[in-house]
């Protein structure tokens, strides 16, 4: 089975191609052991084709470091759940609901404003 992956942006490319070690497909082919240190020292290298990156060979290690930050952390985001719920919940969250449905729709998009510009500032 064939995984489909988003398109890689060119600037990407460029990013890997200047913050990794580069090796050609040659190089690799004929000097693995330099090549496989380089990744030991560094956890990733650049290959090139035709001086073209094509792609990346790295350490089990980052490999592994990647594969973990891309899968979502279920415990934290339950608990991020159950927290949200628990302020939506009780009489404050309900005066505060009716404070709002009362609200003349200026004033409640007022309101929204300053409310994500506050959660953007964090």
């Amino acid at each position: 089975m064939v995984a489909h992956t988003a398109p890689v942006r060119p600037a990407g490319i460029e990013r890997l191609a200047r913050d990794l070690p580069s090796f050609s497909a040659t190089k690799l082919a004929s000097g693995m052991q330099a090549v496989s240190s380089t990744v030991m020292a560094r956890g990733a290298v650049v290959i090139t084709r035709h001086e073209k990156p094509s792609m990346v060979l790295m350490s089990v290690e980052r490999y592994l470091e990647m594969e973990q930050a891309s899968e979502p952390n279920l415990e934290a985001l339950t608990h991020r759940f159950d927290d949200m719920f628990a302020r939506m919940q009780g009489e404050a969250a309900a005066q505060a609901m009716a404070d709002a449905f009362a609200m003349d729709p200026a004033d409640l998009g007022e309101a929204a404003v300053v409310q994500a510009a506050q959660a953007a500032r964090g």
